[in-house]
Order: structure tokens, then sequence, then C-alpha cells
């Protein structure tokens, strides 16, 4: 992780309420971050506009988004996730609600 933690910060042009999906925007070493969450725990982080993970079904999208802001704060200090990298243990992604999407890159 990132000796300082990133700081996210909603995107108030949305409407707010416990069944809209909810945006965050980060600005950290000189990436643009962004994270998507909805209520039923589906969330997205993307990177500079390229898709980095996807979450299908976390508990919650309060769980959903800390784990793909520990996957951000990893990519961030250059550890374990890399654009051009992919889980490819199927079990593991399974564990992290990751998907596996077609030319081996992981999403």
């Amino acid at each position: 992780m990132t000796d300082k933690p990133i700081d996210w910060t909603p995107d108030l042009t949305l409407p707010t309420s416990k069944s809209t999906v909810q945006h965050f925007i980060a600005n950290a070493g000189g990436d643009r971050l962004e994270i998507d969450t909805t209520p039923w725990g589906e969330a997205d982080l993307t990177v500079n506009g390229q898709s980095l993970a996807h979450i299908e079904a976390a508990p919650s999208a309060g769980e959903a988004f800390r784990a793909l802001e520990t996957i951000a704060e990893d990519f961030e200090a250059g550890k374990d996730a890399r654009l051009d990298q992919a889980i490819e243990d199927d079990e593991v992604r399974e564990r992290l609600g990751l998907t596996r999407i077609q030319g081996g890159r992981g999403r």
C-alpha cells in the first residue's frame, strides 16, 4: 500500500440515495483513479480510463469500495496489481469477486 492513503472524492453531481451508483475520483501518482459502486455490491476500478478491476458480488457497496481501494493503493505502490498482469488462479479470482475477460487481462 502507499504511504499516504489515496484521497477519494465523491462525485456530488450524481443523485445520492441508497439505490444509486456512487462514483469516487482520486488523483495519485499522476494517475486518475475512479471507483463506481452499486448498493448490491458490484464495483469497478478504472485507472486513466482503463478498467483495472471489477467486483461482481461483495456483501455491500462499502466492502466493494474498500476492496477496490486496496487494489488501487497496491497499484500505486507498484505492488501486485499491474495493468498488464492478470490473476490467473480462478479460485483466487472467485474469492476476490473478479471476473476473467477475453485476451487474458484481468478485470
